[in-house]
């Protein structure tokens, strides 16, 4: 009949979300010093040979996260049914496990595959409570080995052409490169133009962001 009446219980949205709460329980300062992330974080660790200070302005630090947060991110969407591709929300899937892969080629020094072997850390901290993680583990693992695979050897094919885009650009004693090249790295060939602008930067160049 349209009157209000007030309610046994009342309780307030935060909007902190699991990790959030988490992070407040076990009284840390971040989410990644939770119990959420130490075992992924200690694989990687394990993985890489490089060591986790949490320190934020730490390249290695901010890619170890970058690694462990994507890689929850990519399984359960994998184990929800949504496989990478180049279009609609695969291609989300594919472009934030592409920029794990980079952080890791980057500044963990992995020049191999292995985010697949963080899915079984995964599986065993969360699998009792998301089965699908357990049930589609092997395909979840395929898949991102398969994707690594392919964009280590993207990497590797497009540095060398950008060393290429490089000593073109210097044989004309310019010291900024084409946009136009760099694009084509990246929307042809799949080449981070991040990872270029880090290249050109320690050769000494720039890249014409007017072109972006």
């Amino acid at each position: 009949d349209g009157s209000l009446e007030n309610l046994p219980a009342k309780h307030i949205d935060t909007g902190m979300g699991f990790e959030r709460l988490c992070m407040a329980l076990q009284h840390k300062e971040s989410n990644y010093d939770t119990d959420v992330f130490t075992p992924l974080i200690a694989k990687v660790e394990e993985l890489s040979g490089k060591k986790y200070t949490g320190i934020l302005t730490d390249e290695k630090d901010i890619a170890i996260r970058v690694v462990v947060d994507h890689i929850r991110a990519v399984s359960f969407a994998i184990a929800d049914g949504q496989l990478p591709s180049n279009n609609g929300a695969g291609y989300v899937i594919r472009r934030i496990l592409r920029r794990a892969i980079s952080y890791a080629y980057r500044f963990l020094d992995m020049k191999e595959p292995f985010l697949y072997e963080l899915v079984a850390v995964l599986k065993n901290q969360m699998g009792a409570f998301f089965p699908e993680l357990e049930k589609q583990e092997k395909l979840i693992t395929e898949v991102i080995k398969e994707e690594e695979n392919s964009f280590l050897k993207t990497i590797e094919h497009g540095l060398v052409r950008v060393e290429k885009l490089i000593q073109q650009t210097q044989s004309k004693n310019e010291k900024v490169l084409p946009s136009e090249e760099v694009f084509e790295l990246y929307d042809t060939y799949g080449f981070p133009d991040d990872l270029t602008r880090i290249i050109a930067e320690e050769k000494g160049l720039t890249i014409d962001e007017a072109g972006f």
